[in-house]
């Protein structure tokens, strides 16, 4: 197992970009274009597949997702698709010596799908590989110098942005990665030992109706987080995603912002749909003090907009202070076809640096609620709940 001093020498600032496999990368675009406030920085496309490359977030943390599309059955993208609806195939980190990740990842038996590769650049060079996790999700490594493109292949080409950064979002906050029943430890173990992420909260989610396990990673280099769910019954909604999904894979992206009202008041306006919450989340919020910290005008607009409030527990906190970290969430309704992936907006204040579990729970009541208008959510006796 690799130290944690190891993987400093090693990683740099963990998460690169995010690869999407689609059936229209063209479509994806323009849908965070128009609806996320991202811009368009590159693209391009060979004889077997299409990418468009967008960006969005704040200088020092950008947010870059890379939009694939088959443009014929060879491509990588149309293998993936005969498999899995769309979603993220790939997500590339960045690391200090690529060469060195590579040797130490290979004694630890994991797949290298890719061998290390060279691009040289006017003002920098490009060293890339591809590894394998456990479930299946693709890990590209890239060593960047200098100046260098997002993607290696010639055909991608940068684009002049005409669309002006709308910066919704200051950062990529986490991923939530979800697998079969039985094997989030061994997940946990691979994310350890050949990425090097630790352990950090760990909860047990449950309704009446059904339940998971949730352990949240995160890296001491970049302190990305990476939740890992696992269902407890074979109705769970990570359950059914696995089905759908035909196996692991990303359930949704957290971004961060500092306006969460403004956003989420915007995002609606651009079409961007998100899940509901019965009122009486809210009547029961008012018999704590979570409400007590707003004025009277933030509040109103935060029960409008349905947004989750939480409190993460304070264990550095001086004696007599009461200021608790405090989560502002909400979620989207899935983006594509099927129930797999949505997107959560997120913001922190009084540093608040992980998750509260009465906002995972009312997350996970909410998507039990979409399943049951769906008719997908059975009771132990099989009978549907509607």
């Amino acid at each position: 197992m690799l130290t944690t001093e190891e993987h400093k020498q090693i990683m740099k600032i963990g998460l690169d970009h995010v690869h999407w496999y689609v059936k229209n990368a063209d479509y994806w675009k323009k849908w965070f274009i128009n609806v996320m406030g991202f811009h368009a920085i590159a693209g391009g496309h060979n004889d077997h597949t299409y990418t468009e490359i967008v960006k969005t977030g704040s200088k020092d943390y950008p947010i870059i997702f890379v939009i694939s599309s088959p443009l014929s059955p060879q491509s990588p993208v149309a293998k993936f698709l005969e498999i899995h609806p769309p979603g993220v195939a790939d997500i590339a980190f960045r690391v200090n010596n690529l060469k060195a990740c590579l040797e130490k990842i290979k004694n630890l038996g994991t797949v290298i799908q890719e061998p290390m590769k060279e691009k040289k650049y006017t003002n920098g060079y490009l060293q890339w590989s591809k590894i394998i996790s456990q479930t299946g999700l693709i890990h590209s490594l890239f060593e960047r110098r200098g100046d260098t493109s997002i993607l290696p292949e010639n055909w991608i080409e940068k684009k002049p942005s005409n669309k002006i950064n709308k910066n919704y979002f200051l950062a990529l906050d986490h991923l939530v990665l979800n697998v079969p029943q039985g094997e989030l430890n061994s997940t946990i173990d691979w994310y350890n030992k050949i990425l090097g992420f630790q352990k950090k909260q760990f909860f047990k989610i449950e309704t009446p109706q059904s339940g998971l396990y949730s352990q949240v990673m995160f890296h001491p280099v970049s302190n990305i987080q990476l939740p890992i769910n696992e269902p407890i019954s074979k109705n769970s909604q990570i359950q059914e995603f696995l089905d759908i999904n035909n196996g692991s894979g990303i359930q949704h992206i957290a971004l961060r912002t500092n306006k969460i009202t403004e956003v989420i008041k915007q995002l609606r306006k651009n079409g961007l749909k998100f899940l509901k919450v019965p009122d009486t989340y809210y009547e029961q919020l008012t018999e704590t003090d979570l409400n007590l910290k707003f004025d009277s005008q933030e509040w109103k607009q935060i029960v409008q907009e349905n947004i989750l409030l939480d409190q993460e527990e304070n264990k550095n906190q001086k004696q007599g202070k009461q200021n608790h970290p405090l989560l502002l969430q909400i979620f989207t309704e899935p983006i594509f076809e099927q129930p797999t992936f949505f997107f959560e907006i997120i913001e922190r204040r009084e540093q608040a640096q992980g998750f509260g579990e009465g906002n995972f729970k009312a997350l996970f009541e909410a998507i039990e609620r979409e399943q049951m208008k769906r008719g997908t959510l059975i009771n132990n006796s099989g009978k549907n709940l509607k």
